[in-house]
Parts: structure tokens; C-alpha cells; sequence
């Protein structure tokens, strides 16, 4: 595999330091209103923004093991240093197709109270700071099938960023294994 395909993890993380950097000494001088952090992700040609503080990392596709009768929006599992986590696809949760993994595709850890996933995704773009005043409400019958996960949309002259709400995204109940339904109804 190329180093150079997509993008690189080195300029993402400079990035987010000097984001970071200049977010601090804004905010020292008292220059700018309310912004907030999001993480910025591709799936399926359609551009979203995670809030930065519920994500934990970014991480190369590992080898996931495949766990049966799982819905196929559940890819599988791996062993984050020690902790076993669930890999979530993102396009079927937004109404999109599952898509072929690939190499290029990342896992973004995220987490909300005591639930952590990690979320299959084909880009991540880097951080990037959202005044609040620029979100606006999405129009009514806009994001159909995900409207619950969106709360706003930035537009950014043709490009529309919509903005996810990871909470509501964890407490969904297909993402929810109820282990002690499946083994009673195994019998």
C-alpha cells in the first residue's frame, strides 16, 4: 500500500495542534464568538461533522473479527489495547449503502457515557472550529431516514456540512445487543 494514497495521519494531527493553537490564543485575547470543535468525516460523498469532544481517535482499519447474526451494519469487533470494541458502519446508519472496506477507510472512536463504538468511515478530513451562529436547523423532510442524529447544517458556499449528534447516534436501538434476548431465544 502507498503512504501517499488519501490522506496522511502526521498532517491531520498538525492540523488539529495548530487549530488548536490559534483557538487558544483567540480565545485568550477574548476575539470570536462561541465556536466549537467538530471532527469533519466523508461517507458516501456527503461531508459531517462530529463533535470533538466525544471522539477519542483515529485509527487505521485493523483486522475486525466478523461476529454472527449481528446486523451487517455492525462489521465486527477489535481489540483496542485490551478493550474490545464494536465497529459501526456509518453509511447504513445515514441511509446510504454499506460499502466494500478498503485500506483507506478509518475508525473514529467515539464515545458517550459508558457507551464507546467505533465508527467505520471512508475519510476524515480533520478538525475544524464552527462558530454556533453559523449552524443552521436542516429544512423540513431534509435527512429522512437520519434526521433523529442531525441537529444543523453549515453551508459553506455549495458545500453543506451536516452536523451529527453522537449521543443520539449511541442511545439508537439497533445499536444496542441485547445478549440475554438472543441466548433466550437461541433455545
Amino acid at each position: 500500500m502507498h503512504e501517499n494514497q488519501g490522506y496522511e495521519i502526521d498532517q491531520i494531527l498538525q492540523e488539529m495542534r495548530t487549530d488548536y493553537w490559534r483557538n487558544l490564543e483567540a480565545a485568550e485575547e477574548g476575539v470570536g464568538g462561541s465556536k466549537t470543535e467538530y471532527l469533519i468525516i466523508c461517507c458516501d460523498n456527503s461531508r459531517y461533522g462530529l463533535l470533538a469532544e466525544n471522539c477519542r481517535e483515529v485509527l487505521k482499519l485493523p483486522h475486525l473479527v466478523r461476529v454472527p447474526r449481528l446486523p451487517e451494519y455492525l462489521r465486527g469487533i477489535f481489540n483496542l489495547r485490551g478493550e474490545i470494541v464494536v465497529v459501526t458502519d456509518m453509511c447504513p446508519l445515514l441511509g446510504q449503502e454499506t460499502q466494500k472496506i478498503h485500506d483507506n477507510f478509518r475508525l473514529v472512536v467515539v464515545e458517550e457515557g459508558a457507551i464507546k463504538t467505533a465508527l467505520l468511515v471512508e475519510i476524515v478530513e480533520g478538525m475544524a472550529s464552527i462558530d454556533e451562529g453559523a449552524i443552521e436547523s436542516l429544512a423540513d423532510g431534509a435527512g429522512a431516514g437520519a434526521r433523529d442524529l442531525i441537529f444543523g447544517k453549515v453551508v459553506q458556499g455549495e458545500d453543506v456540512l451536516v452536523l451529527l449528534d453522537i449521543s443520539k447516534l449511541l442511545e439508537r436501538p439497533e445499536l444496542i445487543v441485547d445478549q440475554k434476548k438472543k441466548f433466550e431465544g437461541d433455545s
